[in-house]
């Protein structure tokens, strides 16, 4: 049967292929002479190994998109050999767009969700390992709709392990538990070879842990984040035949962000390449700033000697950002000791210099900001005039608001006694007129704004009056080194009135509501998976307690049956009350309901009839005030579902949740919708670009941050992380520092960044703020 399968695979590959060369052969020449010479260089670069150094800007994604169009219709090469590995979700469905654009495909038949089928295999490495695992799982002692722990998961497994071991939280962080447990599967270490390595008693009892954390997983039918790569790399190093026939399948393996992995990832990235060390990765040194996760710099900077014969390209020509940034972001590197040489340069000569402010305060570096974007305003629009200061903007042209009609507001009502808007984004095109919209409602004495990852409250607002002009919000980001920053970033845009987006905050998928539903579909295809039990246990409310819930799970662990399983087939279980018995019973019948119709049912299907069934859909539209932002936050998770219908039954859960798990705050951020002004990290800005760049917070303790200041190699991952935030910028840049700061309750006197003393006069211009 399999070998029916694999020649209907190649039948079809070589239809695609003779489709794509006879349609495309023709014009790859010219796709060719859209690339500049060294990204033509390293798309015609298709055997052995070869390792792209990618600058910031440098057209990275186009290269590697049009090296899998070039490997089908140059080399023949059919698309399931091909293997691009990216880090974010984001980025495998924007290569996976392109690629497909090119190769005249339909990039929805290129996803993974049900294998690895006829086209090229592009995803994250988690989700690559997630799927071979769910394919080889029973060499793996799992069964095929095996769990995967988000971080909150993982921090109750470890509780539950910890309670069970006589270890009180008050006394061991968890959290400093599975970072040490994390720490020890990226190094590829087992739990017993992670114990001959301790470093004193809170290792010692890390490790203990760490074997126990990996029984209640097992026992769970679950595998957290690091599991999938931890645990791909042992089926791989196990069974040589299952290494030997993923090997087969993909020769042409392909890596972005290669500067970004860890141990785990160079050693299943090593396995893959095998003995014809057919490996393509590309990446930056220069923007290497994920250690604190296990990123190992080296691996980018050593790959030369780990392939011996690589052939080395630099992609050096920034595409994003005008001369003067560039030249900034050469600079700023310079000060590192561990890197490889190259220049960026850029076609854009003209530009304005960066500036540097330095400011009285964290309140005032905030005002600053607006203050900045409302001069680069007025500068863009003479015929209006903005003032941050006085909260108000003059009009030439005498314009009033906009006509009501052109925007529509849906309004609630909010907890705080005030009433909620929230702009309709999709019918309004992305944002046109929030403002004049939340103006009127401020007027109106309405209290708060919000909508997804942005928000506005009213009561304190001195108002900008836009008129019919609006600023386009979506051009300007302030990053900052550390989440604590965004606070007084945030205080301002409410005081002023600026919509804006938190990213990193409460996240859609960290909303209640959303991961009770998510814990009901996990609970359905997986009736092992205790902690999602013992989150909609009483969602909503059943009155079953821990005693009841412990003598089930000892009952079902006796009889070495699932927990669904081992109710529905008993009539009582010794010493639990029967009327106790019967709700959960009851509760299980749910879920057996479902099983029986679940071959026919799409996620959304699912859905619906766990939640009605249970209870819960009644449960919600109950609350009251918070009925109507609950209800949208699981439709929105349905629509989510969508993507999936093709897919019924397990098989379409199974995918839904595997995606909903590995999604990360950049999958999530779309600065198309909406209109508003970006509050990030650094770190989370990683791969963006923005028009209009404020870096805050340029001082000593902040970036580089206080815990890096003693270590040579964290300094140069701090400036690297500076280098990030400079190239993010397209056209204007700007950096700001405060005399004094208030950390932690404190007021402290602060130093400028040592990043901004080795600018010098050449690349920045320096202004010092008159306000106090």
């Amino acid at each position: 049967m399999n070998g029916l399968i694999v020649a209907e695979r190649d039948w079809l590959c070589q239809i695609f292929v003779r489709a794509a060369i006879c349609r495309y052969t023709a014009s790859m020449q010219n796709l060719l002479d859209e690339l500049n010479e060294r990204q033509a260089q390293a798309v015609r670069a298709t055997h052995g190994p070869v390792l792209v150094i990618a600058g910031a800007g440098s057209g990275k994604t186009k290269t590697l998109t049009h090296r899998i169009a070039y490997l089908v219709t140059e080399k023949g090469v059919k698309p399931h050999q091909i293997l691009a590995v990216t880090f974010t979700n984001k980025a495998a469905d924007e290569m996976r767009k392109r690629a497909a654009t090119l190769l005249g495909a339909n990039p929805n038949q290129w996803r993974i969700w049900q294998g690895f089928g006829t086209g090229p295999a592009l995803g994250t490495f988690h989700a690559i390992c997630a799927r071979i695992l769910r394919q080889e799982a029973g060499r793996v002692g799992f069964k095929r709709e095996f769990a995967i722990y988000a971080a909150d998961e993982q921090k109750s497994a470890v509780k539950k392990v910890m309670y069970n071991e006589g270890v009180s939280p008050k006394d061991v962080n968890p959290s400093a538990i599975l970072n040490i447990i994390s720490r020890a599967k990226n190094e590829l270490l087992t739990p017993k070879q992670f114990a001959t390595q301790t470093d004193g008693p809170f290792e010692e009892t890390a490790a203990a842990l760490y074997e126990h954390y990996q029984e209640y997983l097992k026992e769970n039918q679950a595998m957290d984040f690091d599991d999938l790569l931890f645990n791909t790399v042992a089926l791989f190093k196990k069974h040589p035949d299952v290494l030997k026939s993923y090997q087969e399948r993909w020769p042409y393996l392909m890596i972005d962000e290669y500067q970004d992995t860890n141990q785990s990832q160079y050693e299943w990235a090593r396995l893959l390449a095998g003995t014809t060390k057919n490996i393509f990765v590309v990446g930056d040194d220069w923007q290497g700033i994920y250690s604190w996760r296990g990123a190992n710099i080296r691996n980018i900077l050593e790959f030369e000697k780990d392939y011996k014969g690589a052939q080395t390209i630099l992609l050096e020509q920034n595409y994003r950002s005008t001369a003067p940034i560039v030249a900034l972001g050469n600079a700023i590197i310079s000060g590192n000791a561990t890197r490889m040489k190259k220049k960026l340069w850029t076609d854009r000569a003209e530009g304005h210099t960066p500036e540097v402010w330095q400011v009285a305060n964290e309140s005032r570096e905030a005002e600053k900001v607006l203050e900045i974007i409302c001069e680069l305003e007025n500068n863009r629009h003479p015929d209006r005039a903005y003032s941050q200061a006085e909260g108000s903007r003059e009009s030439s042209s005498g314009a009033g608001d906009v006509d009501p009609s052109t925007s529509r507001v849906r309004s609630a009502q909010g907890d705080g006694g005030g009433e909620e808007i929230t702009y309709d984004y999709a019918a309004e095109g992305g944002g046109s007129g929030i403002l004049d919209q939340i103006m009127k409602g401020f007027k109106a004495g309405k209290k708060k704004y919000r909508s997804g990852d942005m928000r506005l409250q009213t009561s304190k607002i001195i108002p900008f009056d836009l008129g019919t002009k609006k600023i386009t919000w979506n051009n300007y980001v302030a990053l900052y080194r550390t989440n604590a920053q965004s606070r007084v970033l945030e205080e301002a845009m409410l005081k002023y009135g600026v919509p804006y987006r938190l990213v990193g905050g409460i996240r859609f998928y960290d909303r209640k509501e959303v991961k009770d539903t998510i814990a009901y579909l996990k609970f359905l295809i997986n009736p092992n998976d205790v902690l999602a039990l013992e989150r909609i246990i009483n969602e909503p409310s059943r009155g079953i307690g821990d005693k009841t819930l412990g003598r089930i799970y000892t009952q079902s662990r006796e009889e070495k049956k699932d927990i669904m399983t081992c109710v529905l087939e008993n009539e009582e279980i010794e010493g639990l009350a029967q009327n106790r018995f019967e709700l959960f019973k009851e509760f299980m019948d749910v879920f057996s309901r479902a099983r029986e119709k679940l071959a026919e049912m799409t996620v959304a299907d699912a859905i619906d009839f766990l939640l009605s069934r249970a209870g819960y859909s009644d449960a919600l539209k109950a609350l009251g005030n918070d009925v109507v932002d609950k209800l949208e936050n699981v439709a929105e998770l349905k629509s989510v579902a969508k993507k999936f219908a093709s897919l019924k039954g397990s098989q379409g859960i199974e995918a839904f949740l595997e995606d909903v798990a590995l999604v990360s705050d950049q999958d999530t951020f779309d600065p198309t919708k909406g209109d508003a002004l970006t509050l990030m990290t650094l770190h989370s800005a990683k791969g963006l670009e923005f028009n209009t760049v404020f870096l805050v917070g340029m001082e000593e303790g902040l970036l580089p941050h206080a815990n890096s200041i003693i270590d040579p190699q964290q300094l140069e991952e701090e400036r690297r992380l500076c280098y990030v935030g400079i190239t993010r910028a397209r056209d204007r840049l700007f950096m700001l520092f405060a005399r004094q700061r208030t950390i932690y309750g404190s007021v402290s006197i602060t130093t400028p960044s040592r990043f901004i003393a080795e600018l010098g006069d050449e690349h920045v211009e320096f202004h010092e703020d008159g306000m106090a």
